[in-house]
């Protein structure tokens, strides 16, 4: 977990703990408790997505001893808690909302641990668990209550944020396979980065570039296991402020940007899409004065037969609730609200609300009737306090 504020998904967490290594702290040890308490209201009706509610914790105690002023150990748990939830399904990697399980265990939890190499000030490498961060990507491709209540990625992650770009490489292992098992290798791949132009010192042109792969199948020593894998790339241009405007009263940032995305996939029978597409036109501004924040988001998504891999179902043309319901096309508008308020640095309070506007669509059940949707409108309100303390061991 993360909690990281991250303005391209206007994230529920407010805090952005950047943990440098510093040549002072080697051959330290220290605590840090990472958690966030949350309350998330999704009211989503009709064939396309069904609301949900997600009231609850997650916990990340974990002790970090810096070896070396370029290598970082870390080690704990993660503990993920639903108000009310007696039993938690014990055979999936959870993502935003698990399916339940007959198998269950009393609580979730997992280990946790982490090396990290700092080879230069713009180059970091990751191996073992990762922090939940978005990677940077669009709400389309990434839906961000994954921040909260998903499974740590685990895999490898590099970083290079340099003048001119910055990229995010990554994988997460989400399946292993055992010799004989039913059950196929799944992970993650992805990349996400911008290519800047400077203009002055006052305006930035960028070229975004986002590409996630799901992979499902492999082989084990006696069974092989047919492949599936599923795309997701997006690249677009955009325009952003490197200076604050209004800097004499409050901080303004802005970030306009379009966005062109595609869906492929091949070899999975449950998707009826090959291929698809999707406009995403956005627009994000942040206010900064003292100690809170006000974040403002309004796009606009038109797609046709496309699947997000890890991104929010509302910009899906591939139903959630209703077993082979497909939609022409999939048009939404979209305005999300968050203010943030953070009295020390290690903890903070964010509100947040999005509303969904949902344009008139033809929906084609699997039996091959039709059936036409008009305009509706789906909410989701949420808050969260996240803290993450940190204590010298040693």
């Amino acid at each position: 977990m993360s909690l990281m504020g991250l303005m391209g998904v206007l994230p529920i967490n407010p805090i952005m703990p950047i943990n440098p290594i510093n040549a002072q702290d080697t051959n330290n040890l220290f605590l840090y408790v990472d958690g966030a308490t949350f309350f998330i209201d999704n009211e989503y009706f009709g064939d396309r997505l069904s609301g949900y509610t997600l009231p609850g914790f997650v916990l990340q105690p974990k002790v970090e001893w810096k070896l070396h002023d370029k290598v970082t150990l870390s080690g704990g748990l993660h503990w993920l808690y639903y108000w009310g939830a007696r039993d938690y399904p014990a055979t999936t990697a959870y993502g935003a909302y698990p399916l339940y399980d007959s198998i269950s265990r009393p609580m979730h939890i997992l280990p946790w641990l982490q090396a990290k190499i700092q080879f230069t000030p713009q180059i970091r490498l990751k191996m073992g668990c990762l922090d939940n961060s978005g990677h940077r990507l669009p709400m389309p491709l990434y839906n961000d209550e994954l921040l909260l209540v998903g499974d740590p990625e685990a895999g490898f992650e590099l970083e290079v944020n340099g003048r001119w770009f910055n990229v995010d490489i990554w994988t997460d292992w989400r399946e292993y396979i055992w010799d004989r098992s039913p059950v196929p290798e799944r992970f993650t791949a992805g990349l996400s980065g911008k290519l800047y132009h400077f203009i002055n010192d006052f305006w930035d042109v960028y070229l975004p570039l986002h590409f996630v792969v799901q992979h499902e199948g492999g082989q084990n020593m006696s069974v092989s296991h047919n492949i599936n894998n599923n795309f997701n790339a997006a690249t677009g241009l955009g325009l952003c402020n490197n200076y604050p405007v209004f800097n004499c009263y409050f901080d303004l940032y802005f970030d306009l940007s379009c966005r062109v995305m595609w869906y492929h996939q091949n070899g999975n029978a449950d998707v009826p899409f090959t291929q698809g597409w999707g406009i995403y036109p956005e627009l994000q501004m942040e206010i900064n004065e003292s100690n809170e924040s006000w974040l403002l988001l309004a796009s606009y998504w038109h797609g046709k037969d496309f699947v997000p891999l890890l991104g929010s179902w509302h910009f899906s043309n591939l139903s959630a609730n209703s077993a082979g319901l497909t939609f022409d096309r999939t048009r939404v508008a979209t305005l999300s609200v968050g203010w943030k308020w953070y009295p020390l640095p290690s903890c903070g309070l964010t509100l947040k609300g999005i509303l969904y506007h949902y344009l008139p669509s033809t929906g084609t059940f699997a039996d091959g009737t039709t059936q036409e949707y008009g305009h509706r409108n789906q909410f989701s309100v949420g808050v969260t306090f996240s803290f993450i303390p940190i204590v010298r061991l040693y």
